[in-house]
């Protein structure tokens, strides 16, 4: 079995999380009641994703460079099986929180070090890797989203709750298996040389595009609000979370591995760059002044596909820093911690501008500002590994 498929368990656990994260988004007017809970409380357990990966990421990367990189997916198996089996029987809320946090932490041990994975599987398809690992992500994140409301309708909460645990039991059963044959050993257990201030560069890419990917999905609803109502509304709402979270999928899936294949890695990354800027801006005119459904649709999944490919290319260039597999996991965990402390806090100041057409301006101007920013650096990113972190020693298997 080569490497690549060696990922393929891996790939489909990435997707449980994605699908186990969103599945739930559909139905929070449900979980209020079932709950007995307030919106900002419900919402609160789809956002504890994130907040996991801000406080866990860094723990994951340390785990991964100083063991090995198997330490930490085995946690993110008994995390995931835990949380979302026992919550299947939470009868209140702060049990269904507390389980969903457990269940959540599965999403930092198993994809904060991806740079591990990536350069200790096959460092020359690193790109590919990673954006595959991060496409699978979005792809169970889309999944759920798109398909929470049918298996709500077949078998009711009870359905919501048990598919992802089941599925996610079946994936840790399939990853353990071939777990034993992923790298044993890293060339250096020392963490020096992790961090460089060029990754700077690419923390700033990777917050701005995640945090206003999730804005984007924000205010999607208040922003449609000023041209929609009724059922049509609710639809055209649901749609939008789904489209951008397939669009981000496919662009992961796919653009690294084109970019990779035909050696257009540092051409690709700025190519993703613009043409997220661009999107940005026909997104924003679309969704605040237009009301063209059509539009307002093909530009949330262009944005997606493109966005998130551009977030994985920086992910990938910030590998080149690192002179081992260890090291590299540490670096992505880095980068991920970065991403999503701008998560948590770009959407939150800018979303509130959106509340009428007049006042959209304030949120548009800093919304295309930090895109433009993140385009304008791109040329600068880090495309190969220097001089002095050749030639890196193959891992031990």
């Amino acid at each position: 079995m080569d490497n690549m498929r060696k990922l393929i368990p891996y790939w489909f656990f990435v997707f449980t999380i994605g699908f186990g994260w969103f599945v739930l988004s559909p139905v929070i007017p449900e979980l209020m009641s079932h709950l007995s809970a307030s919106l900002s409380e419900v919402v609160l357990i789809l956002s504890v994703y994130g907040y996991t990966m801000a406080i866990l990421g860094l723990v994951a990367g340390v785990l991964s460079a100083k063991f090995t990189v198997k330490s930490s997916i085995y946690l993110a198996m008994l995390f995931s099986i835990t949380g979302l089996f026992v919550r299947i029987f939470a009868t209140d809320y702060l049990e269904f929180l507390i389980l969903s946090i457990v269940a959540a932490s599965a999403y930092p041990f198993s994809l904060a070090p991806v740079g591990s994975i990536a350069e200790s599987m096959d460092r020359k398809k690193s790109a590919t890797i990673a954006g595959l690992s991060i496409g699978f992500l979005f792809l169970g994140m889309s999944a759920g989203a798109f398909s929470g409301p049918y298996i709500y309708i077949a078998s009711s909460l009870v359905g919501i709750m048990v598919i992802p645990a089941v599925l996610t039991i079946i994936a840790s059963i399939m990853l353990f298996m071939v777990l034993p044959q992923f790298p044993e050993k890293y060339k250096g257990k020392s963490l020096r040389g992790s961090f460089s201030p060029g990754m700077v560069k690419n923390w700033y890419i990777g917050l701005s595009m995640a945090s206003i990917s999730i804005l984007f999905g924000d205010i999607a609803a208040t922003a449609l609000g000023f041209h929609f109502t009724g059922t049509f509304l609710l639809k055209l709402s649901g749609v939008m979370g789904g489209v951008e979270f397939l669009g981000s999928a496919l662009g992961a899936l796919t653009l690294p591995f084109i970019f990779e294949r035909y050696r257009m890695i540092k051409s690709g990354t700025i190519f993703t760059g613009l043409i997220s800027f661009v999107f940005a801006i026909i997104l924003l005119y679309s969704l605040v002044y237009t009301g063209i459904a059509a539009l307002i649709t093909g530009s949330f999944f262009i944005f997606g596909f493109f966005g998130n490919a551009f977030w994985v290319m920086a992910l990938n260039s910030i590998i080149n820093y690192a002179d081992d597999p260890g090291k590299a996991g540490f670096a992505t965990s880095m980068y991920s911690v970065a991403t999503n402390v701008g998560v948590a806090i770009i959407p939150v100041l800018i979303s509130a501008e959106f509340i009428s057409i007049k006042s959209s301006i304030y949120g548009i101007i800093p919304v295309l500002t930090i895109v433009f920013i993140a385009f304008i650096i791109s040329p600068f990113l880090l495309s190969k590994r220097s001089a002095k972190m050749e030639p890196m020693a193959d891992a031990e298997y």
